[in-house]
């Protein structure tokens, strides 16, 4: 009998055992399914958020680009407005410019008195200079606008830790 009362006294414990780790696991099964689930919402909202700001981004240098194309044309429109002013006489060119007017005025008269194309030449080159000076300015300020819509962009992501 005593190893009846024994053989019981093993049972319950084992079953008490059993019955312990059982519900220790559905708890931390439980747990598991929350944390995944904690997980898998928090993955989605960062990826909205990423997608978010690249749409905003591509928006801004799309609007970028626009403003580029449009200071080129308006480079090109700047340029035949000078050339159209130096050969109407509306716009004057520097001494500078001017001393080689008068060089080209002697060259012409020493010469066979056939007037030459520097007036014209002259006014070509500049609008050439003011045309190539505006494309790089219209180039410089979106570029300049693309990194700060960039570092806009990191300034408002989380930070990252560097090692």
């Amino acid at each position: 009998m005593k190893w009846v009362k024994w053989g019981l006294v093993v049972a319950v414990a084992a079953g008490l055992f059993g019955l312990g780790h059982h519900m220790a696991a559905a708890d931390g099964a439980e747990r598991i399914a929350t944390l995944k689930a904690t997980y898998a919402e928090q993955a989605k909202t960062a990826a909205d958020a990423a997608l978010e700001r690249e749409r905003k981004q591509a928006a801004d240098f799309a609007a970028t680009a626009q403003q580029y194309e449009k200071d080129k044309a308006d480079a090109k429109a700047t340029s035949d407005r000078v050339v159209a002013d130096l050969r109407s006489g509306a716009l004057r060119l520097r001494d500078r410019w001017a001393t080689q007017v008068l060089a080209g005025q002697a060259a012409v008269a020493a010469g066979s008195g056939q007037p030459d194309a520097g007036a014209d030449d002259r006014a070509a080159s500049a609008g050439r200079i003011v045309r190539a000076a505006a494309q790089c300015d219209a180039q410089v300020r979106g570029l300049q606008d693309i990194l700060k819509a960039e570092r806009a962009d990191e300034s408002l992501s989380p930070s990252k830790e560097r090692p």
